[in-house]
């Protein structure tokens, strides 16, 4: 499998532990807020940037002693289904079951969870919108299905809502909340509007105030929330 980038070293993408990041390319969305964008726009980079997963295993390998584990991110990490897969066998089997995998994805292949809760370790689910269809070709349907699986299959995990005041309005965080009801964590994060993928929409952040009201409906449910800035 080929990757798009590496982290060798971050305390910030995988709770509580240390870990490499890879990041794939491509991605089957088109969010206005994509804080990766250059990765976004299709299944081919140039040469000079792509890193085989033999010398990232051998990163790995050298820092082992160091690292709890790796996080696999994108673009869509899930777009390249069983290049992936391979390589997360091979993590294990090299490196040995107690090397974690966390796998970063935005819901859109909800089988995958089913082929894979045996060897990842946490999953990051994005929750971007009640209307999924503005920036893609699937409903919010079946990125549910894909919190549905985690919720009974995975690890462990957590949902991520990065909060884009045009696709998760204020007049949505009730049925959100109730849309996300059982799930066990939700970590809020700020839209940051000078990372914009498509165009500089001018759409400003929400304040905090907005933020907790959000939050408050997600405790009103149960569901334990970090705020993220």
């Amino acid at each position: 499998m080929k990757f798009a980038g590496i982290t060798k070293t971050s305390t910030m993408d995988y709770p509580k532990n240390i870990v490499s990041t890879v990041y794939t390319n491509g991605c089957n969305f088109r969010c206005e807020f994509c804080h990766n964008g250059e990765l976004v726009e299709g299944e081919e980079i140039d040469e000079q940037y792509i890193i085989d997963e033999d010398d990232v295993i051998v990163h790995l390998q050298k820092r082992k002693n160091i690292l709890d584990g790796i996080c696999i991110t994108g673009g869509e990490p899930t777009i390249w289904w069983k290049e992936l897969i391979s390589f997360m066998e091979r993590i294990k089997k090299e490196l040995g079951n107690e090397f974690l995998i966390k796998v970063d994805t935005n819901g859109s292949n909800p089988e995958f969870i089913l082929e894979t809760k045996n060897i990842v370790d946490f999953y990051a689910i994005d929750f971007k919108s009640l209307n999924y269809e503005q920036f893609s070709k699937i409903k919010k349907e079946k990125v549910l299905e894909t919190i549905e699986n985690v919720k009974k299959y995975a690890k462990d995990y957590e949902i991520r809502c990065t909060m884009y005041p045009k696709y998760i309005k204020k007049e949505d965080f009730e049925e959100i909340a109730k849309l996300l009801e059982g799930i066990k964590k939700v970590a809020i994060q700020q839209f940051k509007p000078d990372k914009v993928y498509i165009v500089d929409t001018g759409v400003k952040p929400y304040s905090k105030e907005i933020l907790n009201k959000f939050r408050e409906e997600l405790i009103k449910k149960g569901i334990e929330v970090e705020m993220r800035s």
